[in-house]
Protein backbone atom coordinates (compact mmCIF):
# COMPACT_ATOMS: atom_id res chain seq x y z
CA UNK A 1 0.00 0.00 0.00
CA UNK A 2 1.31 3.43 -0.91
CA UNK A 3 2.05 5.85 1.92
CA UNK A 4 -0.62 8.61 1.96
CA UNK A 5 1.70 11.54 1.19
CA UNK A 6 -1.17 13.61 -0.15
CA UNK A 7 -2.86 13.68 3.25
CA UNK A 8 0.24 15.11 4.92
CA UNK A 9 1.36 17.72 2.38
CA UNK A 10 -0.39 21.10 2.32
CA UNK A 11 -2.81 21.22 -0.65
CA UNK A 12 -1.35 24.48 -1.97
CA UNK A 13 2.14 22.96 -1.87
CA UNK A 14 1.01 19.86 -3.75
CA UNK A 15 -0.45 22.14 -6.44
CA UNK A 16 2.53 24.50 -6.50
CA UNK A 17 4.12 25.24 -9.85
CA UNK A 18 7.76 25.90 -8.95
CA UNK A 19 9.98 28.55 -10.42
CA UNK A 20 11.82 27.12 -13.40
CA UNK A 21 14.70 28.30 -15.53
CA UNK A 22 16.36 27.15 -18.72
CA UNK A 23 19.21 25.60 -16.74
CA UNK A 24 16.70 23.09 -15.34
CA UNK A 25 16.32 21.76 -18.87
CA UNK A 26 19.96 21.94 -20.04
CA UNK A 27 22.58 19.58 -18.60
CA UNK A 28 25.71 20.68 -20.47
CA UNK A 29 28.38 23.23 -19.65
CA UNK A 30 29.37 24.18 -23.19
CA UNK A 31 26.82 26.55 -24.67
CA UNK A 32 26.18 30.20 -25.40
CA UNK A 33 24.04 31.15 -22.42
CA UNK A 34 21.70 34.01 -23.28
CA UNK A 35 18.75 32.91 -21.16
CA UNK A 36 19.16 34.41 -17.68
CA UNK A 37 20.11 38.07 -18.16
CA UNK A 38 23.55 37.41 -16.66
CA UNK A 39 26.62 39.54 -17.20
CA UNK A 40 28.40 37.78 -20.12
CA UNK A 41 31.95 38.59 -18.95
CA UNK A 42 33.62 35.79 -17.03
CA UNK A 43 34.44 36.68 -13.43
CA UNK A 44 34.19 33.13 -12.16
CA UNK A 45 30.87 34.10 -10.59
CA UNK A 46 28.88 35.70 -13.39
CA UNK A 47 26.70 32.63 -14.07
CA UNK A 48 23.87 31.37 -11.90
CA UNK A 49 24.71 28.10 -10.15
CA UNK A 50 23.18 24.75 -11.03
CA UNK A 51 19.74 24.94 -9.34
CA UNK A 52 19.64 21.16 -8.96
CA UNK A 53 23.24 20.82 -7.70
CA UNK A 54 23.69 17.74 -9.91
CA UNK A 55 27.44 17.27 -9.61
CA UNK A 56 27.41 17.79 -5.85
CA UNK A 57 24.50 15.39 -5.38
CA UNK A 58 26.31 12.78 -7.46
CA UNK A 59 29.33 12.94 -5.17
CA UNK A 60 27.22 12.93 -2.00
CA UNK A 61 25.20 10.01 -3.35
CA UNK A 62 28.41 7.97 -3.51
CA UNK A 63 29.58 9.02 -0.05
CA UNK A 64 26.22 8.50 1.67
CA UNK A 65 25.06 5.54 -0.43
CA UNK A 66 21.75 7.26 -1.15
CA UNK A 67 20.34 7.75 -4.68
CA UNK A 68 20.53 11.34 -5.89
CA UNK A 69 16.74 11.48 -6.39
CA UNK A 70 16.37 11.12 -2.61
CA UNK A 71 18.67 14.06 -1.81
CA UNK A 72 17.69 17.68 -1.22
CA UNK A 73 20.38 20.26 -0.44
CA UNK A 74 19.79 23.42 1.53
CA UNK A 75 21.46 26.56 2.79
CA UNK A 76 22.30 24.74 6.01
CA UNK A 77 19.98 22.26 7.70
CA UNK A 78 18.03 25.22 9.08
CA UNK A 79 16.67 26.00 5.63
CA UNK A 80 15.64 22.37 5.17
CA UNK A 81 13.87 22.33 8.54
CA UNK A 82 11.90 25.39 7.46
CA UNK A 83 11.10 23.84 4.06
CA UNK A 84 9.80 20.68 5.72
CA UNK A 85 7.52 22.55 8.11
CA UNK A 86 6.32 24.94 5.39
CA UNK A 87 5.49 21.98 3.15
CA UNK A 88 3.50 19.94 5.65
CA UNK A 89 2.02 22.23 8.31
CA UNK A 90 -1.10 24.24 7.58
CA UNK A 91 -0.69 27.58 9.42
CA UNK A 92 -2.85 27.87 12.50
CA UNK A 93 -4.00 24.26 12.29
CA UNK A 94 -1.23 21.65 12.30
CA UNK A 95 1.42 20.79 14.89
CA UNK A 96 4.77 19.07 15.37
CA UNK A 97 6.21 17.14 18.34
CA UNK A 98 9.72 17.86 19.60
CA UNK A 99 11.81 16.68 22.55
CA UNK A 100 13.68 18.72 25.16
CA UNK A 101 16.55 19.16 25.41
CA UNK A 102 17.02 19.32 21.66
CA UNK A 103 17.63 21.67 18.75
CA UNK A 104 15.57 24.84 19.11
CA UNK A 105 15.29 25.63 15.38
CA UNK A 106 12.41 23.16 15.03
CA UNK A 107 10.39 25.37 17.37
CA UNK A 108 11.56 28.59 15.74
CA UNK A 109 10.59 27.40 12.25
CA UNK A 110 7.26 26.07 13.51
CA UNK A 111 6.40 29.38 15.14
CA UNK A 112 7.40 31.33 12.03
CA UNK A 113 5.03 29.12 10.05
CA UNK A 114 2.26 29.37 12.69
CA UNK A 115 2.41 25.69 13.59
CA UNK A 116 1.84 24.50 17.15
CA UNK A 117 4.77 22.89 18.97
CA UNK A 118 4.13 20.06 21.42
CA UNK A 119 7.24 19.65 23.53
CA UNK A 120 8.07 16.56 25.57
CA UNK A 121 10.98 15.92 27.91
CA UNK A 122 13.46 13.22 27.03
CA UNK A 123 13.50 10.23 29.33
CA UNK A 124 15.92 10.02 32.26
CA UNK A 125 18.47 8.27 30.01
CA UNK A 126 18.12 11.05 27.40
CA UNK A 127 16.08 9.04 24.91
CA UNK A 128 12.89 10.16 23.11
CA UNK A 129 9.68 9.43 24.99
CA UNK A 130 8.17 7.44 22.15
CA UNK A 131 5.02 6.48 24.03
CA UNK A 132 4.54 10.09 25.06
CA UNK A 133 4.89 11.21 21.45
CA UNK A 134 2.15 8.84 20.34
CA UNK A 135 -0.12 10.18 23.10
CA UNK A 136 0.69 13.82 22.29
CA UNK A 137 -0.04 13.40 18.59
CA UNK A 138 -3.46 13.85 17.02
CA UNK A 139 -4.89 13.99 13.50
CA UNK A 140 -3.18 17.36 12.93
CA UNK A 141 0.30 16.22 13.98
CA UNK A 142 2.46 16.24 10.88
CA UNK A 143 5.90 15.29 12.21
CA UNK A 144 7.96 14.23 15.19
CA UNK A 145 11.51 15.62 15.27
CA UNK A 146 14.29 13.54 16.84
CA UNK A 147 17.98 14.45 17.26
CA UNK A 148 20.48 11.58 17.12
CA UNK A 149 23.05 11.94 18.59
CA UNK A 150 21.22 14.38 20.80
CA UNK A 151 22.28 17.99 21.09
CA UNK A 152 23.37 19.01 23.74
CA UNK A 153 23.85 15.59 25.36
CA UNK A 154 25.57 13.55 22.63
CA UNK A 155 23.51 10.40 23.21
CA UNK A 156 22.54 8.44 20.07
CA UNK A 157 19.07 6.98 19.57
CA UNK A 158 19.12 3.22 18.80
CA UNK A 159 18.23 2.55 15.19
CA UNK A 160 15.81 -0.19 16.27
CA UNK A 161 13.82 2.39 18.27
CA UNK A 162 13.62 4.74 15.29
CA UNK A 163 12.46 1.90 13.06
CA UNK A 164 9.81 0.80 15.56
CA UNK A 165 8.43 4.33 15.78
CA UNK A 166 8.40 4.78 12.00
CA UNK A 167 6.32 1.61 11.81
CA UNK A 168 3.80 2.87 14.39
CA UNK A 169 3.57 6.58 13.57
CA UNK A 170 1.20 7.62 10.76
CA UNK A 171 2.94 10.91 9.90
CA UNK A 172 6.55 11.98 9.27
CA UNK A 173 9.52 11.08 11.48
CA UNK A 174 12.37 13.56 11.05
CA UNK A 175 15.71 12.31 12.36
CA UNK A 176 18.34 15.04 12.61
CA UNK A 177 21.77 13.41 12.34
CA UNK A 178 24.01 16.48 12.41
CA UNK A 179 26.58 14.58 14.50
CA UNK A 180 26.15 11.07 13.08
CA UNK A 181 29.67 10.91 11.61
CA UNK A 182 31.08 11.01 15.15
CA UNK A 183 28.79 8.17 16.22
CA UNK A 184 29.61 4.47 16.34
CA UNK A 185 26.11 3.40 15.24
CA UNK A 186 24.61 3.28 11.76
CA UNK A 187 22.70 6.13 10.14
CA UNK A 188 18.92 6.07 9.78
CA UNK A 189 19.38 6.51 6.01
CA UNK A 190 19.54 2.72 5.80
CA UNK A 191 15.83 2.69 6.74
CA UNK A 192 14.67 4.99 3.95
CA UNK A 193 13.66 2.21 1.57
CA UNK A 194 11.46 0.59 4.22
CA UNK A 195 9.76 3.68 5.66
CA UNK A 196 8.54 6.40 3.27
CA UNK A 197 7.52 8.55 6.26
CA UNK A 198 11.17 8.82 7.37
CA UNK A 199 13.14 12.01 6.67
CA UNK A 200 16.84 12.14 7.62
CA UNK A 201 18.81 15.37 7.98
CA UNK A 202 22.59 15.62 7.94
CA UNK A 203 25.10 18.42 7.48
CA UNK A 204 28.58 19.10 6.15
CA UNK A 205 29.16 21.67 8.92
CA UNK A 206 30.46 19.40 11.65
CA UNK A 207 32.55 16.43 10.55
CA UNK A 208 33.53 17.89 7.17
CA UNK A 209 34.31 21.35 8.58
CA UNK A 210 32.11 23.39 6.22
CA UNK A 211 29.99 25.35 8.73
CA UNK A 212 30.63 28.67 7.01
CA UNK A 213 29.50 27.32 3.62
CA UNK A 214 26.00 26.51 4.96
CA UNK A 215 25.26 23.19 3.30
CA UNK A 216 22.65 20.86 4.76
CA UNK A 217 21.39 17.55 3.40
CA UNK A 218 17.96 15.97 3.44
CA UNK A 219 17.40 12.32 2.54
CA UNK A 220 13.82 11.31 1.85
CA UNK A 221 11.45 9.37 -0.39
CA UNK A 222 11.69 10.66 -3.99
CA UNK A 223 8.15 12.05 -3.82
CA UNK A 224 9.04 14.09 -0.73
CA UNK A 225 12.37 15.15 -2.21
CA UNK A 226 10.43 16.44 -5.21
CA UNK A 227 8.05 18.39 -2.99
CA UNK A 228 10.87 19.99 -1.01
CA UNK A 229 12.74 20.83 -4.22
CA UNK A 230 9.64 22.68 -5.45
CA UNK A 231 9.46 24.73 -2.25
CA UNK A 232 13.12 25.69 -1.97
CA UNK A 233 14.44 28.82 -3.64
CA UNK A 234 15.80 27.92 -7.10
CA UNK A 235 19.39 28.96 -6.41
CA UNK A 236 19.54 28.23 -2.68
CA UNK A 237 23.07 26.76 -2.82
CA UNK A 238 25.52 29.15 -4.41
CA UNK A 239 28.09 28.23 -7.02
CA UNK A 240 31.04 29.05 -4.74
CA UNK A 241 29.55 26.80 -2.07
CA UNK A 242 29.07 23.95 -4.54
CA UNK A 243 32.60 24.19 -5.95
CA UNK A 244 34.23 24.52 -2.53
CA UNK A 245 32.27 21.58 -1.14
CA UNK A 246 33.30 19.40 -4.08
CA UNK A 247 36.96 20.24 -3.50
CA UNK A 248 36.79 19.42 0.22
CA UNK A 249 34.80 16.22 -0.33
CA UNK A 250 37.49 15.01 -2.74
CA UNK A 251 40.09 14.87 0.04
CA UNK A 252 38.84 11.94 2.12
CA UNK A 253 42.24 11.18 3.77
CA UNK A 254 42.32 14.71 5.25
CA UNK A 255 38.72 14.32 6.46
CA UNK A 256 39.61 11.00 8.12
CA UNK A 257 42.73 12.46 9.77
CA UNK A 258 40.80 15.30 11.35
CA UNK A 259 37.94 13.04 12.44
CA UNK A 260 40.39 10.66 14.13
CA UNK A 261 42.01 13.56 15.98
CA UNK A 262 38.63 14.89 17.14
CA UNK A 263 37.67 11.46 18.48
CA UNK A 264 41.00 11.13 20.32
CA UNK A 265 40.62 14.59 21.83
CA UNK A 266 37.00 13.85 22.80
CA UNK A 267 38.24 10.92 24.89
CA UNK A 268 40.90 13.12 26.43
CA UNK A 269 38.37 15.82 27.40
CA UNK A 270 36.02 13.24 28.89
CA UNK A 271 38.80 11.91 31.10
CA UNK A 272 39.88 15.45 31.97
CA UNK A 273 36.39 16.46 33.10
CA UNK A 274 35.81 13.25 35.05
CA UNK A 275 39.06 13.79 36.95
CA UNK A 276 38.28 17.43 37.70
CA UNK A 277 36.61 18.41 41.00
CA UNK A 278 34.77 21.17 39.13
CA UNK A 279 32.28 18.80 37.47
CA UNK A 280 29.82 16.51 39.19
CA UNK A 281 28.55 14.75 36.08
CA UNK A 282 30.12 14.10 32.68
CA UNK A 283 27.78 12.56 30.12
CA UNK A 284 29.19 10.09 27.58
CA UNK A 285 29.06 11.58 24.10
CA UNK A 286 29.10 10.28 20.55
CA UNK A 287 29.22 13.77 19.07
CA UNK A 288 31.98 16.38 18.80
CA UNK A 289 31.14 17.91 22.16
CA UNK A 290 30.76 16.88 25.79
CA UNK A 291 28.10 17.98 28.26
CA UNK A 292 29.30 18.32 31.84
CA UNK A 293 27.43 19.72 34.83
CA UNK A 294 28.97 21.80 37.56
CA UNK A 295 27.69 23.46 40.75
CA UNK A 296 29.93 26.39 39.76
CA UNK A 297 28.74 26.58 36.15
CA UNK A 298 27.94 30.29 36.03
CA UNK A 299 31.19 31.38 37.69
CA UNK A 300 33.17 28.91 35.59
CA UNK A 301 31.47 30.11 32.40
CA UNK A 302 32.30 33.72 33.22
CA UNK A 303 35.89 32.85 34.07
CA UNK A 304 36.44 30.95 30.81
CA UNK A 305 34.86 33.75 28.78
CA UNK A 306 37.02 36.39 30.43
CA UNK A 307 40.06 34.31 29.49
CA UNK A 308 39.07 33.93 25.87
CA UNK A 309 37.53 30.44 25.91
CA UNK A 310 33.88 30.39 24.83
CA UNK A 311 31.65 27.45 25.76
CA UNK A 312 27.86 27.08 25.86
CA UNK A 313 25.68 27.12 28.98
CA UNK A 314 23.02 24.40 28.87
CA UNK A 315 20.96 24.72 32.06
CA UNK A 316 17.78 22.95 30.92
CA UNK A 317 15.63 21.65 33.78
CA UNK A 318 14.47 19.12 34.72
CA UNK A 319 17.06 16.88 33.04
CA UNK A 320 20.11 19.15 32.93
CA UNK A 321 21.04 21.40 35.84
CA UNK A 322 24.15 23.56 35.53
CA UNK A 323 25.23 22.11 32.23
CA UNK A 324 28.07 23.29 30.04
CA UNK A 325 28.41 22.03 26.47
CA UNK A 326 32.04 22.08 25.47
CA UNK A 327 33.03 21.47 21.85
CA UNK A 328 36.09 19.34 21.16
CA UNK A 329 38.84 21.66 19.97
CA UNK A 330 42.29 21.07 18.55
CA UNK A 331 44.97 19.66 20.85
CA UNK A 332 46.33 23.16 21.44
CA UNK A 333 42.87 24.60 22.19
CA UNK A 334 42.15 21.78 24.61
CA UNK A 335 45.52 22.36 26.28
CA UNK A 336 44.46 25.95 26.96
CA UNK A 337 41.13 24.79 28.36
CA UNK A 338 42.88 22.33 30.67
CA UNK A 339 45.26 25.03 31.86
CA UNK A 340 42.36 27.33 32.77
CA UNK A 341 40.38 24.58 34.51
CA UNK A 342 43.39 23.73 36.68
CA UNK A 343 43.78 27.39 37.67
CA UNK A 344 40.11 28.07 38.45
CA UNK A 345 39.14 28.48 42.09
CA UNK A 346 35.39 28.50 42.88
Amino acid sequence: MMFPFENLIRPNIRALEPYTCARDEYDGDEAVFLDANENPFDTGFNRYPDPRQRELKKVLSGIKNVPAEKIVLGNGSDEIIDIIIRSICRPGKDNIVVFSPGYSMYEVSAHINDAEVRKLDLTADFQPDWAGALKAADENTKAVFVVSPNNPVGTPVPLADIEDFCRKFPAFVVVDEAYVDFCQGASAVMLLDKYPNLIVLQTLSKSWGMASLRLGMCFAHPYLAGIFSKVKAPYNVGGLTQRTALAILADYPEYRRKMDEICVERGRLERMFKNSPLFDKVLPSQANFILATSPHFRALYGYLTENGVVVRLRDIPPLIAGGMRITVGTREQNDRLEELLRAFRP
